[in-house]
């Protein structure tokens, strides 16, 4: 179609940009090389990723490992992997499940990752020891054409906000969209079947079954059938791409691909945009983690999650959550209502439980009224500690489980309403009332 066409007239790499990226990987593989005769350890330096696989669009990362022999210990892969990064790079060294060096070299970003050479995926010794695997397989299993059905994937799930299995996203992996194009054969095709994709849905590619998954959507990994592709993929991802899928089919348009960045609103837009709902939101926020994505953001949303609990807990009902990271971090929830009423009602046990006695002995005096029958089970009005939301999680902040580096990030903040329009708040709330999809702006 014309609309593919010029996206990918956009996205595809020249053959000036591909010599580019081609001259920088060889003069980064041999730094590698040269380093690495510092150490007593054979070390081989591969290239990965997108690159590799020749499914790169313009201005591409690139992922080299540098592969250890399997008798190194973990200790010292990552003491001289580390190491060697670092000396090329300069960059910042980033933890998730394995470390890595990520820096900037003859104009791109890189990420150095130190990783075992192993003979095959039985025989992982670290989280990325299979990636090779990965890299050899698309490659054999792509055919020419089949790199732009690749890279028009990539964008469209890029313009829709899916892409990346990074845990700020929870989305779609560059290999997960190479392995749907090698499934369903081109981009159409893909967007076709997704387009009647359920939570829970399972794939795989002919002769590479695997075990059953329990996520919202399983891609079985042909070069290791014990593991999810898909794992990263949370539902609202999954359902975002699925209905995504649907209106451009229905509708193609470059805007799937380019979406309208968001324009955080003003004060005054904010507050005719939320109406009442702004008077029931709560924001806890507190400085920005100093961590890489992966680590800071299921901390921020563990966090969010026991704000939302201890909230529920005390009778308050959820509407709506979400996290959101500028200058500062920021876990709002939104609430039915902000006040609930003074008193609220105290099931107890059925009126001939053996617990009557105890209930009615406790209750009788507690109680703002007396126990009462109702549908054979005794009951008593009680008066709340809380009435308002934003009270109960001042309170109940200091004894909640939250990240493990919320409380070191500095002082913790309580905000509700309409002391949320400062300019601190606004991108944030932002993000939070502005419900279009991004191609719907």
């Amino acid at each position: 179609m014309k609309i593919e066409a010029e996206v990918l007239a956009r996205i595809r790499p020249t053959k000036q940009q591909d010599k580019k990226v081609a001259a920088a990987v060889e003069a980064l593989t041999e730094k590698v090389r040269a380093e690495a005769k510092n150490h007593s350890i054979l070390i081989e330096p591969v290239l990965v990723g997108s690159v590799a696989k020749g499914t790169h669009m313009k201005d591409p990362d690139i992922d080299l490992f540098m592969l250890f022999p399997e008798s190194t210990t973990l200790d010292k892969l990552k003491e001289v992997g580390l190491d060697i990064g670092r000396r090329i790079l300069g960059g910042r060294e980033h933890y998730a499940q394995h470390p890595y060096v990520r820096g900037e070299f003859g104009g791109f970003e890189v990420d150095l990752v130190p990783a075992y050479k192993i003979r095959d995926t039985r025989s992982k010794m670290s989280a990325v020891d299979r990636t090779p695997f990965h890299t050899e397989f698309v490659k054999r299993s792509l055919d020419p054409v089949q790199l732009d059905e690749v890279r028009l994937l990539k964008r469209f799930m890029k313009g829709i906000g899916c892409y990346g299995a990074e845990a700020k996203v929870q989305g779609f992996s560059g290999y997960l969209c190479e392995l749907l194009i090698i499934r369903f054969g081109s981009f159409r095709e893909a967007l076709k079947a997704a387009s009647a994709w359920k939570v829970g849905e399972a794939l795989e590619l002919p002769e590479h079954p695997g075990s059953e998954f329990p996520e919202p959507l399983t891609f079985i990994d042909p070069v290791d059938p014990s593991r999810n592709v898909s794992s990263a993929v949370a539902v609202e991802t999954l359902l975002r791409f699925v209905h995504a899928s649907r209106e451009y089919l229905a509708g193609p348009e470059m805007r799937f691909f380019f979406p309208n960045p968001l324009v955080v609103w003003d004060a005054t837009t904010l507050h005719m945009a939320a109406e009442d709902r702004l008077a029931n939101v709560i924001a806890v926020t507190f400085p920005k983690l100093d961590l890489i994505d992966d680590v800071s953001y299921p901390q921020l949303r563990k966090s969010l999650s026991s704000v939302a609990a201890l909230l529920e807990r005390h009778d308050f009902e959820v509407e709506k959550t979400s996290v959101h990271v500028d200058d500062e971090s920021h876990l709002l929830v939104e609430l039915a209502v902000m006040t609930l009423p003074k008193e609220r009602k105290h099931r107890g046990p059925p009126v001939n439980s053996e617990n009557s006695a105890e209930f009615l002995a406790k209750w009788q005096t507690l109680g703002v009224s007396k126990p009462y029958v109702e549908d054979g089970r005794w009951y008593v009005m009680v008066k709340r500690k809380y009435l308002r939301g934003d009270d109960l999680v001042r309170d109940g902040l200091k004894d909640l489980t939250l990240g493990k580096d919320v409380r070191k990030a500095g002082d913790i903040e309580v905000h509700s309403g309409g002391s949320l329009l400062e300019e601190r708040h606004l991108n944030a709330l932002t993000h939070h009332f502005d419900e279009r999809m991004p191609w719907q702006r």
